[in-house]
């Protein structure tokens, strides 16, 4: 683990290395790091921290700067999951899936990996704004997901699968970006980088 004097001489950020990855389960790889980043930092004033998911009607959206691509780092994902945490002027984005730095200011993130909009409207990518806390409290998942005809469409993390109380899966529910649904708020790309400019 590290503190990043640069940024605040208060703020616990982990190394990439010592956290949980898994390929093609973001949703798992964000859960663990929001748990640890909290955990860091339960005497760290001033902490907002956020994860967000990127989908939209279609479970098409994009990303540039990504790991898995081989094309200029364009990614097509039915959806993305990734972390923001705001610490007096600082907000930097975790992704840990990103060629960027981890963290990244935001204002590179939204640059480099976010960019700009498709003309095509069905491309057109929105951003649910979740409280981490209330992620990693509520989010619940059984991996369903990736199983396709009764193999793993990618092998699962090496830990029991993240349940919550109820232990009913609600992945589903975080994903949607149903303005009516639960969690966060869903934002459209010009409300969601104003609200973290």
């Amino acid at each position: 683990m590290s503190s990043e004097s640069e940024q605040s001489s208060s703020l616990v950020i982990p190394q990439k290395s010592d956290c949980m990855y898994t390929a093609c389960f973001c949703e798992e790889n964000i859960w663990q790091l929001a748990k640890l980043i909290l955990d860091l930092n339960k005497s760290t004033p001033n902490m907002k921290c956020y994860v967000i998911f990127v989908s939209n009607y279609n479970k098409c959206v994009h990303l540039w700067n990504q790991n898995s691509s081989h094309n200029e780092g364009l990614v097509f994902w039915d959806y993305h999951v990734f972390l923001i945490v705001q610490h007096l002027d600082n907000t930097l984005v975790f992704d840990m899936d990103t060629r960027l730095p981890f963290p990244v200011p935001f204002a590179q993130y939204a640059k480099e990996a976010i960019r700009e909009e498709f003309k095509e409207s069905h491309s057109k990518r929105y951003f649910k704004v979740v409280d981490a806390d209330v992620f990693v409290a509520q989010f619940s998942s059984d991996r369903n997901h990736m199983i396709e005809e009764g193999g793993w469409m990618s092998p699962p993390p090496p830990y029991p699968p993240i349940l919550n109380e109820d232990k009913v899966h609600n992945l589903d529910n975080f994903i949607s970006m149903d303005p009516s649904n639960e969690f966060g708020p869903v934002l459209n790309l010009e409300e969601f980088k104003a609200r973290f400019s």
